[in-house]
């Protein structure tokens, strides 16, 4: 029996287009945790999270075709991803949606990540998931891919279809925000 998870996404991608549909199941393998985690933090929901990244991995299927390879696939994958949860949060916005969504994502974390040398103690959390929450959207979307979804900066640029400038713009406005938030003790309303 072959060894699928030696292959690359490149050559997975190759064979599904080739018939093999089978082998698909690899790519799933691969990327269902950090979809469903990308999803779970833009979203805020566990269903909902569920369902869009069931929904990512049929558009990815169905679309493969169209896959030129300019970009690499998971770039491709996230930006879908990216997508789908745009289009679900502007079919279903509320604001304790935007609450939840925040909320989780930090307990998601659960402390793994660092905003700021060690922000994410304990008695700050509260403080964080406010500042969080008060951030415009275009600031919180920058923040969610780089610190919670570990992409680098041209990852970002080419999930959200911005400038690398305006990513390193948006990142370091997010930052001050956030900053200055936490420094007042407000912990929201910032944006």
């Amino acid at each position: 029996m072959e060894n699928l998870q030696q292959m690359t996404d490149e050559q997975i991608i190759g064979r599904v287009r080739g018939g093999e549909t089978r082998v698909f199941g690899e790519l799933v393998q691969r990327y269902q945790d950090p979809v469903f985690g990308m999803a779970l933090r833009l979203l805020g929901g566990r269903g909902d999270a569920e369902d869009v990244a069931q929904e990512v991995f049929l558009r990815v299927y169905r679309g493969l075709d169209s896959f030129k390879g300019e970009a690499k696939f998971s770039t491709w994958l996230y930006r879908i991803t990216y997508n789908l949860c745009a289009d679900w949060l502007r079919r279903n916005s509320r604001a304790d949606r935007r609450a939840a969504m925040i909320e989780e994502a930090v307990e998601v974390a659960d402390g793994r990540v660092n905003l700021e040398e060690g922000i994410l103690e304990s008695e700050t959390r509260d403080k964080v998931r406010r500042a969080l929450n008060g951030l415009d959207e275009r600031y919180r979307n920058v923040v969610v891919l780089l610190y919670y979804q570990k992409m680098s900066y041209e990852q970002i640029a080419a999930v959200l279809e911005l400038p690398m400038k305006t990513v390193e713009t948006r990142l370091y406005r997010a930052r001050k925000l956030l900053r200055e938030s936490l420094e007042s003790g407000a912990g929201g309303g910032v944006g």
